[in-house]
């Protein structure tokens, strides 16, 4: 073997071998031993009121990964909307984390969610190459989530983080390549990652329920 495939291979085996040795597994529970939780309506907080709407679908998002973590029951979606109407707080947005305590003991949870996005910026850059222009638009979505204990109130995890999207176009010889998104297009894509970033944040600290 050659030298500098050898060194090559030596490195790769190095680097998976770290890899597996750092990674942390999330074992999943036995169903019952999985604790009941229920996932509040995402608040929006960024500074573009203007994608406000787009974070509709994000504690959906989040409860289908939390759920694929194998460590944890979710209330649906429809009982907690249910009690929210009654409540009268459906179209406020706003729920903190008394409110959500109240909300899920009503409805028999021992853990509730709260999470918002905290950020959602849009830039674009167009530039010229000889005979073509070509414009490029990024967008980047933060977003942070709060596993609470109902009865304790203690803050059992948190995650945050940001997931970006990205397009271009390009203009030459009087013809188009690709075509550039629009801001609420690519707001929608970098909010499907976070969903599975935020869940492995929470997962990792729920504990199971011994009966």
């Amino acid at each position: 073997m050659h030298e500098k495939t050898r060194k090559f291979v030596a490195t790769a085996l190095i680097l998976t071998l770290f890899g597996c040795a750092t990674a942390v597994k999330i074992t999943e529970y036995p169903f019952d031993e999985r604790p009941l939780a229920a996932i509040m309506p995402f608040a929006y907080t960024a500074n573009l009121p203007e994608h406000a709407s787009s974070v509709s679908g994000m504690a959906d998002a989040l409860a289908a990964s939390l759920l694929k973590t194998g460590r944890i029951r979710l209330l649906e979606r429809q009982r907690i909307d249910s009690v929210l109407t009654e409540m009268k707080l459906a179209s406020t947005g706003v729920i903190d984390s008394k409110t959500a305590a109240a909300i899920g003991k009503q409805l028999g949870a021992r853990m509730v969610v709260l999470g918002s996005v905290t950020s959602v910026s849009v830039r674009e850059e167009g530039r010229s190459v000889k005979i073509a222009e070509k414009t490029d638009r990024w967008v980047d979505v933060e977003a942070e989530a709060r596993l609470v204990d109902i009865e304790t109130g203690e803050l059992l995890a948190s995650g945050k983080t940001i997931n970006s999207a990205h397009s271009a176009e390009k203009h030459a010889f009087g013809g188009k390549v690709g075509q550039l998104a629009t801001p609420e297009a690519l707001v929608q894509k970098a909010l499907q990652g976070l969903g599975d970033k935020l869940a492995e944040d929470l997962a990792r600290n729920i504990r199971p329920v011994k009966k």
